[in-house]
């Protein structure tokens, strides 16, 4: 009754699940049978299975939601009796930080769920359980390309073929696992590609180019620049460097692309048709050579993008809570998707809004140091260790690879600081209530 009573408050908040650009893409293409690589294609798949069963997202909804409070219990009882951990269950999964991202229907929503069922199943002593989670990382890993930060310490740590095996010969099967699972993933994405987009050299490329060169402290002139990014197609000509200094901001890097007067390059990042090879092939080289010749300026460019994604000079967030309303309601409604939502919807929305803004809750470096200040202090719990880490890595994996702040991105790192922090407190409370045994 306690689990199945924050599942339904999820609900009333969430029904039917809210969709933001990135979910009506991942409909889109679903419904068009036509899957591209800009995102993961494997949620194309849930969503053609969900949305032929129950039209929309309502499906992919009840399946993240489900799999996420069923895995968290499962955990959860490792430490506490049956009631006690379903309220800790109950109160991790309608934290606002966790509820409001599980709400929308994401690739991060499925790959936390797989996750939490997937450290469940390495737990297990049954060796078919063990397989079922290697299977559930495979999945996590497929639906979000830098989840093998987050499944490498957990498979490593906890995989174990059979209890009492040498050290050396465990962790080398379980490093073998992982890689297996990782590798496992990334070919049913490429196996499920029909047009391959390129993403990387229209979005992240481009954007380590110019904040590298926009962290660069002399002005480089035109004549350089047009010939360090030549082949790249560069519509900016004149003033090159002051331009790339003021399109340039460690939020996002979409002005890049689409700012009125200082777009800087033509490339797809949505549809079908990508940039031309040889506009692909000069950029990577471009890339390269930037990245390579002013390594501190990259540096930096990395390091103040991922501050921006940590949200590092905050202590008070703007808030998570996806608005409910639909940025091309036209589409939505051709569609057949419902754009309205309950006075009570509404009103939790705001809730969760003043949360956000009146609360350091949804603010990612706080769990980010929380998590690090736990580590020494949970080394022989290697449960918690493993939990810690794998939130802690995936968070790290966005050091080379985050091109946009998002606080979804972190919410991993949320969710395995809670349960590490939860679980290695009570075990510490008890321990200490424990009267001691003299020797």
């Amino acid at each position: 009754m306690i689990l199945g009573a924050g599942w339904v408050f999820l609900m009333v908040y969430a029904f039917p699940g809210q969709m933001t650009q990135d979910s009506l893409d991942h409909m889109r293409e679903a419904r068009s049978g036509i899957y591209s690589d800009a995102h993961p294609p494997i949620i194309n798949v849930l969503w053609k299975i969900t949305d032929t069963i129950v039209s929309g997202p309502i499906g992919i909804l009840v399946l993240q939601t489900t799999i996420l409070l069923g895995g968290l219990y499962v955990l959860l009882r490792r430490t506490f009796a049956p009631r006690p951990a379903a309220w800790w269950t109950t109160a991790i999964f309608v934290f606002p930080p966790v509820m409001t991202v599980m709400s929308v229907i994401w690739k991060d929503c499925m790959m936390a769920a797989l996750l939490v069922a997937a450290i469940a199943g390495l737990l297990s002593e049954r060796r078919s359980r063990k397989i079922a989670a290697l299977v559930a990382l495979v999945g996590a890993t497929a639906f979000r390309y830098n989840a093998f930060g987050a499944t490498f310490p957990l498979v490593v740590l906890l995989f174990e073929w059979r209890p009492g095996m040498p050290w050396l010969k465990r962790y080398a099967l379980a490093t073998v696992a992982w890689l297996a699972t990782t590798f496992a993933a990334f070919g049913i994405n490429g196996a499920l590609t029909d047009k391959p987009m390129h993403y990387w050299n229209s979005s992240l490329a481009i954007y380590d180019i110019v904040g590298t060169l926009a962290f660069v402290d002399e002005d480089l002139p035109d004549a350089q620049l047009l010939e360090d990014l030549a082949g790249t197609d560069l519509l900016i000509t004149h003033d090159i460097h002051n331009t790339i200094r003021n399109v340039y901001t460690p939020r996002t890097f979409y002005p890049i692309l689409n700012d009125p007067k200082r777009t800087m390059w033509n490339l797809p990042i949505n549809g079908y048709v990508p940039a031309p090879e040889a506009q692909r092939d000069a950029i990577a080289r471009a890339w390269w050579h930037i990245i390579t010749t002013y390594p501190l300026a990259y540096t930096k460019h990395r390091l103040t993008v991922m501050g921006e994604a940590i949200d590092i000079r905050s202590t008070r967030s703007l808030g998570s809570p996806v608005k409910r309303e639909f940025r091309f309601p036209a589409f939505a409604q051709e569609n057949g998707l419902a754009t309205a939502s309950s006075p009570l919807q509404h009103k939790l929305t705001r809730a969760m809004q003043w949360f956000g803004r009146h609360t350091p809750f949804y603010v990612p470096w706080l769990y980010l140091l929380l998590s690090l200040a736990l580590l020494p202090l949970v080394f022989r719990q290697r449960d918690v260790m493993a939990i810690l880490l794998s939130g802690i890595l995936m968070e790290l994996s966005l050091l080379p690879l985050v091109h946009s702040s998002d606080y979804r991105y972190s919410h991993w790192l949320v969710i395995t600081t809670l349960v590490g922090t939860i679980t290695f407190v009570a075990r510490r409370y008890r321990a200490a209530r424990t009267p001691s045994v003299p020797a």
